[in-house]
């Protein structure tokens, strides 16, 4: 076949798949340490839920795990819990737990999309005298709550990565609501011009931006328990800006002011250690509530 019809060909059939696919480890790849934990994407699948019903949720490329949101019992609330399904090997029938996520009254609740599937043997924090309960796996899952506020001429949002450990013991599975809660993701648009004056001294930008991610990755080198590599980008315009300072009051911006910077106060790297039951910084985190609250 030419290779113009094999394009096309390909082009098609990219085309008419479906929009759900599963997330493939060459567009986001897998993340390994040394101890055999792997941090791997999760994704978008239908699948049947515990209650039998198809819904959409997030899975590893095997099908193994699956997290997805439970539903409010109340119309109009937002979902406050991750459904972590188990499909394992010998085990007949998925199998279910709940998380339940600190999600705020006016928030929404997202899955994160990946997951921390945990070495052989890692993760139970006790003996586990079951040989079939010590062989299944052990797993970090996540939600992302998000709220927003609106301003006059503005608004923001800020979101918080919650992390649950599920861990399979001698008779039950424990799940651990709670391990790691960290910035995720802030943006924030606020007015700074209310006359044709403000709009002279501030070079025509009449809005400060304000914006802030975050990412987790796996410390290659980690036994036992993954150790976490948090890395943070605060950004702002114009340069110089705060949240907590009059805009108006610093004086005329110039035109070497009219850029986007990073806020080095802000933009930093911390590792996480799992110690007493949660993970623990290796140093504290400074305080950046005006990148991370709305």
């Amino acid at each position: 076949m030419p290779l113009a019809v094999i394009r096309t060909a390909v082009c098609a059939a990219s085309l008419a798949a479906p929009a759900l696919v599963l997330a493939q480890p060459s567009i986001l790849p897998q993340q390994h340490d040394a101890a055999g934990n792997v941090m791997e994407p999760l994704g978008q699948v239908l699948l049947p839920d515990e209650d039998g019903q198809e819904r959409l949720q997030w899975c590893t490329a095997d099908h193994a795990w699956c997290v997805a949101l439970q539903p409010s019992d109340t119309a109009g609330e937002a979902s406050t819990t991750l459904v972590v399904t188990e499909r394992a090997q010998g085990t007949g029938q998925p199998q279910s737990w709940h998380a339940t996520m600190d999600v705020p009254d006016d928030g929404e609740l997202a899955v994160w999309p990946w997951i921390v599937r945990l070495a052989p043997g890692v993760g139970a924090d006790q003996p586990v005298a079951d040989p079939q309960q010590r062989a299944r796996q052990n797993v970090l899952v996540g939600g992302i709550s998000t709220v927003r506020s609106m301003y006059s001429g503005g608004g923001a949002r800020a979101s918080t990565l919650q992390l649950a450990r599920v861990r399979h013991l001698d008779d039950d599975i424990q799940v651990d609501n709670d391990v790691l809660a960290l910035a995720w993701e802030g943006q924030a648009d606020i007015r700074a011009c209310f006359s044709e004056q403000d709009m002279k001294q501030r070079a025509g930008a009449c809005h400060d931006e304000y914006g802030f991610s975050a990412k987790l990755s796996l410390d290659a080198a980690a036994q036992g328990m993954p150790v976490l590599r948090y890395q943070t980008v605060a950004t702002r315009f114009p340069a110089g800006v705060s949240r907590f300072e009059d805009s108006l009051a610093k004086g005329p911006l110039k035109k070497k002011d009219l850029r986007t910077e990073q806020d080095p106060a802000c933009t930093y790297v911390r590792t996480f250690r799992f110690s007493g039951g949660a993970y623990q910084p290796d140093q504290a985190l400074p305080d950046c509530a005006g990148y991370t609250e709305p």
